[in-house]
């Protein structure tokens, strides 16, 4: 347990790390991408994505992608550059081609809606990705976490981290919640049985067949 509470936090810093609220575009070799959700963010309703893009050179058919994870669902894009395709479209997915030229930002828009919270209690994050990827390039990616609490109400990061990192790892659990400890073994489940119960049986009698005297001659 320790060591997934580990994995989890360093996996958590790494995205922050990455970039946190979107106010920040990730580069690499004069290509940028970053995206944005203005806020506040409420379960249930509508929010707004930016994506934006920018390139150091003019670039053909340069691909863009936006995926989110479980718990976000794209309701609609709402404007494209002229210049972009939409190549694919589902709920959790986006993925466009765009024509770039030097030095010129180019904005996605569209709205995202975050489910409601299933527990009464904690913080809950959901997580949106921008990206460009080619093989032979490598990838770009801007990443932004929203955190909200049990009611569906976003919460501020640092808050939000903090109370993360100070969870216990065992905390204990809401008075009307009950958990039913797993089995691990058919022994722990099935009630021992005592040897006196069972009865070995006996072997049944033979019957005796009797003949009739044999007349004398």
């Amino acid at each position: 347990m320790k060591r997934f509470f580990g994995f989890f936090m360093i996996f958590l810093s790494f995205l922050t790390a990455c970039s946190s609220s979107g106010s920040s575009a990730e580069c690499k070799e004069g290509i940028c991408v970053s995206i944005e959700v203005e806020g506040p963010v409420q379960a249930l309703v509508p929010a707004r994505f930016i994506i934006s893009v920018k390139t150091d050179n003019d670039i053909s058919a340069l691909p863009i992608g936006l995926s989110v994870f479980p718990g976000i669902t794209v309701l609609d894009i709402e404007k494209i550059p002229d210049s972009a395709k939409l190549i694919y479209q589902d709920k959790t997915n986006l993925s466009w081609y765009i024509n770039t030229r030097s030095d010129k930002k180019y904005s996605f828009s569209g709205h995202i809606i975050l489910s409601q919270p299933t527990v009464s209690y904690g913080i809950f994050h959901y997580t949106l990705l921008a990206f460009f990827s080619q093989p032979d390039f490598g990838r770009v990616t801007d990443t932004i976490m929203i955190y909200l609490d049990s009611s569906g109400k976003q919460v501020d990061e640092s808050i939000a981290l903090k109370e993360l990192q100070n969870r216990q790892l065992a905390p204990t659990s809401p008075p009307d919640l009950t958990i039913v400890p797993e089995a691990t073994n058919l022994i722990d489940v099935w009630p021992s049985i005592t040897p006196s119960l069972f009865i070995t049986p006996s072997p049944s009698p033979t019957p005796t067949i009797t003949l009739p005297a044999y007349p004398n001659p």
